[in-house]
């Protein structure tokens, strides 16, 4: 038979368990309302969308210890840019920071003119946007300023590669000069170097055919 003391006890015992309870779950409690795309802009045929996935999941409570609440952080709001386009509500084309003056180191490192490879020319080339935020031409290529408008597009999937068109020896004064393939190159991630490999068909200074494969390391120029 339970004394009266002891109904007390366990009373005071459950009292205790419901306050803690409570406590409990109200810090796992989740935010009444997250943010979300209303009024948020996004431009340039940018979409607005929500990031659901929490990587704070754990509430720290007064007593040092931390409440388990799968969930509990806070999510956020992002544009997600189309091809070309970057920032928070995708206002810049990617291709506008690459406008400038670079200062250009030129290695031959393939050639079928054996003595040729291993060379290398330094120059200033010039980076200018096009119409379309996905491209951007190069002037001055292999130092002459015959070799201009050399067209270079940007990955649709990954804005830190391009390719360089085939088809721009078309704009080349003389016809002793073309591109043989496509190139590329590569965009480093704080878009201090530009990395691109073309390959080239020209005639040397003893009047034959040259075969190089050229590898230009570009930086910003400082005046």
């Amino acid at each position: 038979m339970i004394s009266k003391k002891s109904s007390v006890i366990i009373a005071a015992i459950l009292a205790l368990c419901c306050v803690f309870s409570a406590v409990y779950i109200s810090s796992c409690t989740k935010p009444s309302k997250g943010p979300s795309c209303d009024n948020y802009a996004c431009e340039n045929g940018g979409y607005c969308s929500v990031d659901t996935f929490y990587s704070n999941t754990f509430y720290p409570l007064s007593n040092g210890t931390r409440c388990d609440c799968p969930g509990s952080g806070v999510p956020t709001v992002h544009c997600n840019c189309p091809s070309g386009f970057e920032g928070p509500n995708c206002a810049s084309a990617v291709v506008a920071k690459y406008a400038r003056t670079w200062d250009v180191t030129q290695t031959v490192i393939g050639s079928d003119t054996v003595s040729k490879v291993g060379t290398s020319t330094t120059y200033e080339a010039f980076l200018l946007q096009s119409a379309t935020p996905t491209t951007f031409f190069i002037n001055n290529i292999c130092d002459s300023n015959n070799y201009n408008d050399i067209v270079c597009t940007i990955d649709s999937t990954n804005s830190s590669l391009f390719v360089i068109d085939t088809l721009s020896a078309f704009h080349m004064f003389y016809q002793h000069f073309k591109f043989t393939q496509a190139g590329s190159g590569s965009i480093s991630s704080n878009d201090s170097t530009i990395t691109a490999t073309i390959w080239v068909r020209h005639l040397n200074y003893n009047v034959n055919w040259q075969n190089d494969t050229l590898q230009l390391v570009m930086t910003p120029h400082h005046q």
